[in-house]
């Protein structure tokens, strides 16, 4: 059997039903059932892209979790950050906010008492990141509650993966390159703090 990712319960593919019979989308979901999402990552070296010449990254991650273990894969990766971050925070679709820089205690305090919102609600993007002139590291959950990093120590990052038991998978897709259906967390969770309300209350707090 095809092993599967535990996705965000508000993440879904389309049912057959739901998009044009003759659509690409119909294309792309039937290609979906074979596709190499799991859990595990990909690693790129910086590039030679001018772009990134003056950003001070070594490399470039892309990581699949299963849903319920994102939060503590967060919390360790975190530890890659000095102790000063500024928070990533947005509605999906929308231009990211960067917090002022503070505490990285505070920060992940804070932010662990919304755990269920940002880990599930796949109207948001969060994520932190320190920049500097010697440094650039950053960690980035998009919508579809995987994560992007960019980090500086490749050897310290490789043991983080080993230590969830994460591999390096040759082929490996993540969930936002195939059609998809985001549902409202209110439909699964009572008492939860709604989209709107909490980039406002991380908007309070950090900008």
């Amino acid at each position: 059997m095809k092993p599967t990712l535990e996705l965000p319960i508000t993440l879904r593919p389309p049912e057959m039903d739901e998009v044009p019979m003759n659509s690409s989308v119909k294309e792309r979901l039937e290609l979906r059932k074979t596709a190499k999402i799991v859990e595990g990552y990909k690693i790129l070296p910086k590039d030679d892209n001018p772009e990134h010449s003056n950003l001070a990254f070594n490399f470039y991650a892309e990581i699949n979790i299963d849903n319920s273990k994102l939060w503590n894969l967060v919390l360790e990766l975190s530890n890659e950050l000095p102790n000063e971050v500024s928070l990533i925070f947005n509605q999906s679709d929308s231009e990211p906010n960067y917090g002022k820089y503070s505490e990285k205690t505070h920060t992940l305090e804070f932010l662990n008492k919304y755990k269920t919102e940002i880990t599930s609600d796949t109207f948001i993007d969060f994520g932190m990141i320190f920049h500097s002139e010697s440094e650039l590291i950053e960690i980035f959950v998009p919508e579809s509650k995987y994560i992007k990093f960019w980090g500086v120590d490749q050897e310290s990052f490789l043991k983080i993966m080993e230590s969830f038991n994460l591999k390096e998978i040759d082929g490996i897709e993540f969930v936002d390159e195939y059609p998809k259906v985001r549902e409202a967390l209110r439909l699964f969770e009572n008492n939860i703090t709604e989209s709107n309300e909490l980039i406002e209350l991380l908007k309070k707090e950090f900008e």
